[in-house]
Parts: structure tokens; sequence; C-alpha cells
């Protein structure tokens, strides 16, 4: 049931409202697993189009309220929602903080729910989707299979080789086969156990250099626990490499038609950069950019964000008549 207003189903921290008329509604997927969506609808007259935000692993819908609201600033609807096993939709196993599934194949049932449920039903064409990290990956999957879907596409960082130091990926790769074929599927992965959520401090995130910003997600984490996620499982990484290897093969690639572009982050810890080359040179219609960026570009410095409009602004064509809000960060430039 859809409910109008940010209040019992979004997560309010000072410093990070949700953008006004913001329409909250829970799915239920065949399996069972109930998904947190949140939609902000322009009237038919106003609207440029909708943009999809697929989130990255560990994310949530209050995450992601500036850029919704920079969005709308451009004359966009937008949708987002909260992937199954986190944010408030329907974790995967008792210990909520694992981040588990079984297949990425259950991310892209995900994905078809809220696009059948949500964007056909509410959203206006055309089509943008803006997805980040993971949610790259998952959305590559969903253009390949709906090439027709979606006007544009846009990702940050999206997860297509992942560093698995101080294992070499064969051995990463090996030992995540290894455990879910044994039964342990659900077991954090090594060391997964000892890094908890609530815990990260700026000076090693290692994933933005904006402490402001980076401060406000963990301001949500500690305003709602239940927001929080930890380390994968050996479940998630194995399921991930599957995933991986097939967004990265060249007649994969090939396959998708929808316009993309890559912005890659050069600084990124977590994702090798160099992957995104290569897809992008397979996509029929590719467009790439790196920018001087750790992992969360869009969660990013002022100016490292301003970079990134400056590119979504032209490939979307958006922005003419656009004037950028004040900053909420803390370290303006």
């Amino acid at each position: 049931m859809a409910q109008d207003g940010p209040l019992s189903d979004l997560v309010a921290v000072p410093g990070n409202p949700a953008p006004p008329g913001v329409v909250v509604e829970w799915l239920i997927a065949a399996d069972g697993v109930r998904l947190r969506t949140a939609r902000w609808i322009k009237p038919a007259q106003e609207s440029h189009g909708t943009v999809l935000l697929v989130p990255g692993r560990t994310e949530f819908i209050e995450k992601y309220f500036e850029v919704v609201g920079e969005l709308m600033a451009r004359g966009f609807s937008v949708v987002t929602f909260d992937w199954r096993g986190q944010g408030l939709s329907t974790r995967a196993l008792p210990e909520p903080t694992k981040g588990h599934v079984r297949d990425f194949s259950e991310f892209d049932g995900d994905l078809a729910l809220v696009m059948n449920r949500i964007v056909h039903e509410h959203g206006k064409k055309p089509y943008v989707a803006l997805a980040h990290s993971m949610g790259g990956n998952i959305l590559l999957r969903y253009l390949h299979d709906f090439p027709h879907e979606f006007d544009r596409a846009v990702l940050t960082a999206p997860m297509l080789a992942v560093k698995t130091a101080p294992f070499p990926l064969w051995v990463a790769k090996a030992m995540a086969a290894l455990f879910t074929g044994t039964g342990s599927h659900a077991s954090f992965v090594i060391g997964g156990a000892k890094q908890s959520p609530f815990e990260q401090v700026f000076e090693t995130n290692g994933v933005t250099s904006d402490k402001g910003r980076f401060e406000r997600c963990m301001a949500c984490l500690a305003a709602e626990p239940k927001l929080a996620l930890g380390a994968p499982t050996f479940g998630w990484l194995e399921a991930a490499f599957r995933s991986m290897e097939l967004v990265a093969s060249e007649e994969f690639a090939h396959g998708i038609e929808t316009p993309v572009l890559l912005v890659g982050a050069a600084l990124d810890q977590l994702v090798h950069p160099g992957a995104d080359l290569l897809l992008i040179k397979r996509i029929k219609r590719g467009m790439y950019v790196m920018l001087q960026s750790e992992l969360e570009i869009m969660m990013e410095r002022d100016e490292i964000r301003r970079a990134f409009w400056a590119c979504f602004d032209p490939f979307v064509g958006a922005g003419i008549a656009y004037r950028a809000p004040a900053s909420t960060s803390s370290t303006a430039a």
C-alpha cells in the first residue's frame, strides 16, 4: 500500500530531509520478500522523464535524498528502492548485517518488479537509469534483457571486477566456490565478521573523501540501525563473481542497445576501473569518463560531484536552464 509522506517508512536525520512529495510503497516479490520503494513523481506537464536510481551494495533510499533533489531540480521524476537484503527491505538471513544472495537473478527479479509496478505505472517516459556499483552490474543485466526500456543509462563505478587483496583473484574465486559448495554459503567472507558497519570512521572509510556526506550516512545508521549492512557472505561473493563474468563477456556487452555513460573512479579501492574501459569498448553506444574520485562518486566532494553532473546533464539532455542548488556538504569547495 502506498503512503504519501516520508514519516513512518523513511528515516529522517538533521541535514538530510526527504525531498517533498515522496510516496513510499512496499512491494511483495514472488518469493515473499518485501521491497521498500520511494518515488517522487512530477505532474506530467512538468516532467522531463523519469530517472530510476539504482543503489549499490549496502546502500539505502535515505542515502540518496540529496541526489534525488538534484534530479528533481533538473525536471525529472525519480524512483528508487532498497534491494532485497539491505535497507529496510527483507533481509536474507537471521543475522541481518550479512550481505547475502544465492544468485543475482534474485536481484533481476527485484528490478523487474520495481519497473513493472512503479516506473511503468507512475513514471513518464523517457526513462533514464542511474546506477551505482553493484546496481550498475544488475542494471547491465536488465539492459541486455530489455534493450529498449531505457532511453539512456548512466553507471558510476559499476561492479565489473572487484579487488580481492590480499588474495589473488583465482584464490578468492576458489574459496568462494569451496565455501558455497560445502554448504557454507551463508558464512561471512574471511575477515567479514570483524567488520562492523557501525564502527566505520571517515579516515579509513575508503569510499568517499567528503567527511560531511560520510557522516550524514553514518547518522542514518545511528538513527535506524536496521539500515546497516556489513560484509558479504561467500554465497554473495560467488554469485557476484558469476555475474561479473557474465556482464564482462564480449557477447553479452554486444547485446546492450541502450546508450551508456560509464563514469569511472580513478581512486576506487574496491572495484578495478580497468574493467570499465573493456566493457565500454564492447558496448555499441558507450561513452567513458574517469573522475579523480573514490568509489562513491555521487557522495564525493563538491568539485567531483560538479564534474559528474557536467557529464550527466548533456548525456541525458538535462540542465539547459538548470541552476545548481546550494551544497549540503560540510566540505564544500
